[in-house]
C-alpha cells in the first residue's frame, strides 16, 4: 500500500449561550485542498495485530470512526485470502445514530459481506427507534455466540471508539463470560484480564 487513509468526523456544534463552535483539528483537515495543502503527519503503530494463526476468528466492535481499524483488518483478511490463506471468522459490530446519514464504509462492507470475508455484520443505529440500541447491547444479545468465540475457537476481540462505548462493551463481555461460561463475577473478570494479557482482547479508545 502506498496511501493512508484517514476517517474523520468533522466537530461542530451549538454551546449552552447558543453559539457554534467546530473542532479544531477535523475542521482543518476538512479544510484542505486535495492535491495542493500539505499536512505533517507521524505515524504510530496500532496495537491491533491479526492472530499468527489465520484461522482463529476475530470480533471487531467498531461503531462511528471506530470502524476505520476495522476497515483495515478486513483488508488485510482479504489479501490473506486472495494469497490461497484459510481465514477464520470475520464479525463486526458496528454503530451509528442513523444508516441514512453516518454509516461510513457501507458499500465496503456490504462488499465484504458478499465476497465471504465478513462473516457476520451486526448494526446498531441508535436513533432509528424509541428506544436507543448500541452495539454492546447487541454484543450482549449474541452472548453464546461470543463466548463460543473466545473460548472455544480462542478467537480475538478488538474494540475501537470512545472510552465510555469501551467501558460498556468490557462489562458486557465480563457478563457474557460469567453467565455462559458459568464463572463468579471475579472470575469473569480474571478472564477478560487474561485475554487482554494475551493480546486477544485489545482497546483503542479517547474521551
Amino acid at each position: 500500500p502506498d496511501t493512508i487513509h484517514l476517517t474523520v468526523a468533522v466537530t461542530q456544534g451549538t454551546r449552552s449561550d447558543g453559539t457554534k463552535f467546530k473542532g479544531v483539528c477535523s475542521s482543518h483537515l476538512a479544510g484542505l485542498v486535495p492535491g495542493k495543502d500539505k499536512v505533517r503527519v507521524f505515524n504510530r503503530p496500532s496495537t491491533f495485530r491479526l492472530p499468527k494463526d489465520t484461522t482463529r476468528p476475530i470480533l471487531m466492535v467498531g461503531p462511528g470512526t471506530g470502524v476505520a481499524p476495522m476497515r483495515g483488518l478486513l483488508q488485510e483478511r482479504h489479501h490473506l485470502k486472495s494469497k490461497g490463506k484459510s481465514v477464520g471468522e470475520n464479525v463486526l459490530y458496528f454503530g451509528c445514530k442513523k444508516s441514512t446519514e453516518d454509516f461510513i464504509y457501507k458499500d465496503e462492507m456490504e462488499a465484504f459481506e458478499k465476497d465471504g470475508i465478513l462473516t457476520k455484520l451486526y448494526l446498531a443505529f441508535s436513533r432509528e427507534q424509541r428506544e436507543k440500541v448500541y452495539v454492546q447491547h447487541l454484543l450482549s444479545k449474541n452472548a453464546a455466540e461470543t463466548w463460543k468465540l473466545v473460548n472455544e475457537e480462542k478467537g480475538s476481540i478488538y474494540v475501537c471508539g470512545g472510552v465510555r462505548m469501551g467501558h460498556d462493551v468490557t462489562e458486557a463481555l465480563k457478563e457474557i463470560v460469567g453467565n455462559e461460561g458459568q464463572m463468579s463475577a471475579d472470575k469473569a473478570k480474571d478472564y477478560v484480564a487474561k485475554m487482554a494479557m494475551e493480546g486477544r482482547f485489545v482497546q483503542e479508545l479517547w474521551a
